[in-house]
């Protein structure tokens, strides 16, 4: 055990990391995944040989994967009918897989300081080195791919209501400025020196927040308040998974539960849409335009006719049966007019591997005869823009599609005109009574604020919420609740957001130039 005590700072570091984020402790403080991160980069900034860095890494994403993800043996539990504790101990795993980006970083900084010259510009320039560093870091965290998205920057979310450069620059703006402190403050504690021109960009880009704040201006005419229902009906896993097995009981616990929350009156006046959740529907439908009246359920007919609402109904699309159950179907959003016939269809297309899918390419169809419990979905190809009756549009993600940035700009940037809302539909049962909703929804909040683009979201078993462009909730159930979400909401459509045009490339601007006035303080001094 004395060979691994110079580790436990490490550790030590990945549950400060951590606690800046939601987790099973609290809904996390604003401050500490900079002081977290602080902790590790300065180690690996140390004369340390390649297996020590390595080792520094692990300690601390062992850490961070324990205290932050604590839900994944819940997860492999349930999903894989594993005993906890074997499902505890492949959840370890996750340690070298979890935040890949770090490996990047470590891997990257052995290199460079291997290199004398480079050990020297860090040494005599390391407020120029702080500017580059930052920039690159953010660029790796960024579009390094990553299961579950968690960037430095994303706890600033917590000032939503203050954070005028979200819609400009999204998390990569705040997670420049978060690593540019950290650099800073290794720079103080390293070699007793600041970069105060560093310090003043990170003091201007904190000032200028709340003054860059101002709320979206509505284009296009004013529509009337829309009248919203989310559908929780907190159906266990066990219940879930049963009926879409073709379970008789199952199926009918399932859709009464759902009818019968569905039908409850609407106290706000004339209900507007009706929302499902995720798979909410355990049978496969077919969303095929020439069908589409023969095919619509009986149950999703009667809703749309007695509340004279559209209906948005997470299920499965059909292809069709032709003897191949491989990529036969999609993971779905129904839109269901109020004459209960198909308006559109929003088909999946991110899945998520191991669940939905499998990482092989072309050697999955082979592995789908020998492998059960994932689903082989089709990959969606359309962007569809959803209208109803009252005038307002939508687009649609499912579950963690919403935590990619860039195919939410993929997706706005294809359509012909901006929708006043995104409805979200997401089935978190796999997770449990964990922190895993509350992470889940937390890292949802950024695309209100980087898209100024208010989201709808409904789940399964909670947690189903409003969430307006500030990035704060404004309705809410919780995880293991069992009812409706009525709301009254007052949507409008707002002009793209400069990050929704540009991406991550609109932080070149402002990380140029620091790198420039950095460049030209150094031949002043000379």
């Amino acid at each position: 055990m004395e060979k691994f005590r110079p580790y436990a700072f490490s550790f030590l570091a990945g549950i400060v990391y951590s606690s800046g984020f939601p987790t099973g402790f609290g809904s996390g403080l604003l401050v500490t995944q900079l002081l977290g991160m602080g902790m590790l980069l300065n180690t690996l900034l140390m004369n340390l040989s390649f297996k020590s860095r390595a080792l520094h890494t692990i300690f601390f994403c062992l850490s961070y994967n324990i205290i932050g993800f604590y839900w994944v043996a819940d997860t492999l539990a349930e999903f894989g009918k594993l005993p906890y504790i074997v499902a505890a101990l492949l959840s370890l795993l996750f340690t070298f897989i979890i935040a890949p980006q770090l490996w990047i970083y470590m891997i990257g900084t052995h290199f460079l300081l291997k290199k004398q010259a480079c050990l020297k510009f860090i040494q005599h320039r390391f407020s120029l080195f702080a500017v580059m560093a930052a920039g690159a870091f953010t660029l790796i965290e960024y579009f390094t791919p990553q299961q579950f998205p968690v960037m430095i920057g994303q706890p600033w979310a917590k000032l939503g209501d203050y954070l005028g450069w979200a819609s400009i620059g999204g998390i990569p703006y705040f997670s420049f400025f978060s690593y540019l402190l950290i650099f800073e403050g290794i720079g103080l504690v390293r070699y007793r020196k600041v970069s105060f021109l560093n310090l003043f960009a990170v003091a201007a880009f904190i000032i200028t927040n709340p003054i860059l704040k101002e709320q979206p201006k509505p284009i296009g005419k004013e529509l009337k308040n829309l009248n919203v229902r989310l559908v929780q009906a907190n159906i266990s896993n066990f219940l879930k998974v049963d009926s879409e097995k073709g379970g008789y009981a199952s199926v009918s616990q399932v859709l009464n539960r759902y009818r019968d929350l569905s039908q409850m009156p609407y106290k706000k006046g004339s209900l507007d849409l009706l929302i499902w959740p995720e798979t909410a529907y355990p049978y496969s439908m077919q969303s095929s335009k020439e069908v589409g009246k023969t095919q619509v359920p009986t149950l999703f007919q009667d809703l749309a006719l007695r509340h004279g609402s559209s209906l948005f109904i997470g299920g499965y699309d059909s292809l069709g049966f032709s003897g191949d159950y491989f990529q036969s179907e999609y993971n779905s959003n129904f839109h269901i007019n109020a004459n209960g016939h198909y308006e559109n269809v929003y088909h999946k297309h991110i899945l998520i591997p191991f669940g939905e899918t499998l990482p092989f390419g072309p050697l999955n169809r082979t592995l789908s005869k020998y492998i059960e419990n994932i689903s082989f979905f089709s990959e969606g190809k359309s962007f569809p823009i959803f209208k109803i009756e009252t005038g307002h549009t939508f687009i649609s993600t499912i579950c963690y599609e919403i935590l990619k940035p860039e195919f939410l700009r993929k997706y706005l940037n294809s359509l012909e005109f901006r929708p006043h809302a995104l409805i979200n539909l997401t089935n978190d049962s796999w997770y449990g009574d964990t922190s895993e909703p509350e992470q889940h929804l937390f890292l949802t909040t950024w695309r209100a604020l980087e898209l100024d683009l208010p989201i709808i979201r409904s789940t399964n078993t909670g947690i189903s919420s409003f969430i307006n462009v500030n990035g704060q909730e404004e309705h809410r159930l919780g995880v293991g609740v069992t009812g409706n979400l009525d709301m009254e909401l007052k949507l409008s459509r707002h002009a793209p957001t400069i990050f929704q045009k540009y991406g991550f490339w609109s932080l070149m601007p402002v990380w140029l130039a620091l790198f420039i006035f950095q460049l030209v303080l150094i031949r002043l001094r000379r």
